[in-house]
């Protein structure tokens, strides 16, 4: 996940609905903690501003 700051109007709604608190404010825009955010999403419906993006992290490896 990751916060467009271009975007983020620091409602701070994220931050209230992450289970793990991976969520903190930094300039009055959201950040997100990548090494402790378990990719859950439910910090996506709730931006007012749709400025929280999925990015996928993982590499598949194909079997030749």
């Amino acid at each position: 996940m990751v916060v467009d700051k271009a975007e983020c109007v620091g409602c701070e709604e994220c931050l209230h609905v992450c289970p793990v608190e991976s969520i903190v404010m930094k300039a009055e825009k959201a950040e997100i903690l990548q090494h402790t955010c378990n990719q859950c999403g439910q910090c996506i419906p709730v931006c007012p501003v749709k400025a929280i993006k999925l990015i996928s992290t993982s590499l598949h490896k194909s079997s030749i």
